[in-house]
């Protein structure tokens, strides 16, 4: 497996990073993000749902896991896929209880989006049990309902929440010339 450096962007507050694990390095970085989401799906599972420990080594292993540090303090993290429409799917977004405050949430969504103009998506989408006081956030980011559905398990309903990514003028013209 190939040694890919970690991404770290430093957001416009200066006490916020965000990076992008890899397999293969920041290998500290990695072993704290996984003990993070260990201890995320255990207490939050109601809420972020519940996944094995393969889907988050595969995530790594794809680069697809963004981690929020403030202070130096890991306080969230985000895990996400893509299809082959090119729509972006969040899997599961945490932020620790004593730092849920709409900037952190803010800037794993706008990483997010950033990724997904650079692979050319059109959209993010997620799902969201309805009774999660979470639904405010996303709609105050300007997501949309689109659907629900019951769960797999609990029976309770889930709403689709959609966003499109905004993509350069210049960029999407390109794409299309292609």
């Amino acid at each position: 497996m190939a040694r890919v450096a970690s991404t770290d962007r430093k957001t416009t507050s200066d006490t916020l990073r965000l990076t992008r694990l890899r397999t293969g390095c920041y290998e500290s970085g990695l072993k704290t993000a996984r003990l993070l989401w260990g201890h995320a799906t255990q207490r939050d599972a109601h809420s972020i749902g519940w996944l094995p420990w393969a889907a988050f080594d595969d995530a790594a292993s794809k680069g697809r896991i963004i981690t929020l540090h403030n202070n130096d303090d890991l306080v969230g993290f985000l895990v996400w896929s893509m299809n082959q429409l090119r729509e972006l799917r969040c899997v599961q977004v945490w932020v620790r209880a004593d730092a849920r405050l709409i900037l952190h949430g803010r800037a794993l969504i706008n990483e997010l989006e950033r990724i997904g103009t650079e692979q050319r998506c059109w959209i993010m989408r997620l799902w969201c049990g309805e009774d999660l006081a979470a639904n405010l956030f996303w709609r105050a980011l300007g997501f949309e309902k689109k659907n629900w559905r019951r769960g797999r398990t609990d029976r309770r309903r889930h709403i689709l929440w959609v966003r499109s990514i905004r993509q350069p003028a210049c960029a999407a013209a390109a794409t299309w010339l292609r």
